[in-house]
């Protein structure tokens, strides 16, 4: 009996540590995985318009991947989502169908931002394709839309997601815009 005394000391102890670094993962990921009630209106409204089966190639709804601050110390917040659209292709989408997406995403997001009286510098829509796996890694490409054309795209009806390429592709590389054509994800 006596030498299983320090054993059964030491898988008490073990147990405990166990049971602690479990507790404390818990407790991080759930301070991680809280989200703003803006995000969470965003994503049901995209799970609602753009679930999959509603457009080819969607492998899940989108999603807000983050909503990060434009202008930091502003005395009100200004916002740039990062929405996240996972293609189920191996190859890079064509253009066409990047700014078809690009446009629906934006039309059913922003007047989410307007009913909760939050403004919005320019809006990150992400896409994801490729092969994903163990050995290799996905692609993840950008379009960065100003606010300006958001609000354009949702005014005029004669304003398409082609025009609203025209104008990113034109925009794109200007010292004074964020407007932004196929870049590289932001990390």
């Amino acid at each position: 009996m006596e030498a299983n005394g320090p054993t059964m000391r030491t898988a008490l102890a073990a147990s405990l540590l166990v049971v602690a670094l479990v507790a404390t993962v818990l407790i991080v990921r759930s301070g991680r995985s809280r989200r703003s009630p803006l995000e969470e209106a965003i994503d049901d409204r995209l799970a609602a318009s753009m679930a999959p089966g509603t457009g080819s190639h969607l492998e899940r709804a989108p999603r807000v991947r983050r909503l990060a601050l434009a202008e930091e110390g502003a005395s009100e917040p200004v916002y740039a989502p990062r929405i996240r659209i996972a293609l189920g292709t191996t190859d890079a989408p064509g253009m066409k169908m990047v700014f078809e997406y690009v446009a629906n995403a934006l039309e059913t997001i922003h007047p989410v931002v307007e009913e909760h009286d939050e403004r919005v510098a320019y809006y990150d829509v992400e896409f994801t394709f490729g092969p994903d796996g163990l050995l290799v890694d996905g692609e993840c490409r950008r379009v960065t839309v100003p606010a300006e054309l958001v609000e354009r795209l949702l005014e005029d009806d004669r304003y398409r997601a082609f025009d609203l390429r025209r104008d990113i592709e034109r925009a794109d590389g200007d010292d004074g815009s964020v407007a932004t054509l196929w870049a590289a994800c932001r990390s």
